[in-house]
C-alpha cells in the first residue's frame, strides 16, 4: 500500500467516531446481548457449565437431552458426569439433539455479538439448525468495540482467517413473510451466552 493511502486511512481511523463503551465489558456484553433477546450468564467457572445446562435444559419428567457439543479442548474436558440427565453427542450428530453448545473465540461488548466460526468438529451448521444453541466465551475474550473485535481477530488468526465467521447477537428474528414476526426461521429459536 502505497504511503499517502496509508496516511489517508489513518486520518479517517483517526476521525472516526469510537463508540464508549464504560465500566465492565462483560456487563455491557450481556446487557446488549439480552436486549436483542439472548439470554446469558456469567458463571464462575468452566467446570459449572454441565450443571447450569442439567438444571436449565433438562426435561422436567425425567430422562436424558441429547446435546450436540462442538469439538473444543474446553468443552471435552467439562466434568460431564456430573449432568447425568444429559447425553453428549458430537456435533455432526445434531439431528439427534434440539439443544447445542459451542465455543466463540470473542463476544463484543458494543454489538452484544458473539464470534463464532466452523472449524474441525464445530461445523457452521452447528450454530443455525438446532432450535435451541448455547455459546461459551471466556470473560477475556470479550473486547468493547468492533474495531477491537477486528484487531482481536488478526492477533488470534494472523493471515489465516476463518473460512466463515458469524457475529450472533440474538436469536433468528424475521418479519420477512407477510411481514408476520417469526423467531428462529433462520436459526436458533433460543441462544443462550454462558460467560466464563
Amino acid at each position: 500500500m502505497s504511503r499517502a493511502r496509508e496516511a489517508a486511512y489513518a486520518a479517517l481511523r483517526a476521525s472516526a467516531p469510537r463508540p464508549l463503551v464504560a465500566g465492565d465489558v462483560v456487563e455491557a456484553f450481556g446487557k446488549r446481548f439480552s436486549a436483542q433477546n439472548g439470554s446469558w450468564a456469567r458463571l464462575g467457572s468452566p467446570a459449572d457449565i454441565p450443571a447450569w445446562l442439567q438444571a436449565r435444559f433438562a426435561p422436567p419428567e425425567g430422562g436424558t437431552l441429547a446435546v450436540a457439543t462442538s469439538g473444543d479442548d474446553l468443552l471435552a474436558a467439562l466434568p460431564w458426569a456430573r449432568a447425568p440427565r444429559l447425553c453428549c453427542v458430537p456435533a455432526d450428530a445434531r439431528a439427534q439433539a434440539t439443544l447445542a453448545v459451542t465455543t466463540a473465540f470473542a463476544g463484543v461488548a458494543e454489538t452484544g455479538a458473539l464470534a463464532l466460526h466452523p472449524r474441525a468438529g464445530a461445523p457452521m451448521a452447528l450454530n443455525f439448525l438446532p432450535d435451541r444453541l448455547v455459546v461459551v466465551v471466556r470473560a477475556a475474550d470479550i473486547v468493547a468495540t468492533l474495531d477491537d473485535f477486528w484487531i482481536l481477530l488478526r492477533v488470534r488468526f494472523g493471515s489465516a482467517l476463518p473460512r466463515g465467521l458469524c457475529l450472533a447477537a440474538g436469536p433468528s428474528t424475521s418479519a420477512d413473510v407477510a411481514m408476520t414476526f417469526a423467531t428462529g426461521v433462520h436459526g436458533p429459536v433460543e441462544l443462550h451466552a454462558l460467560v466464563v
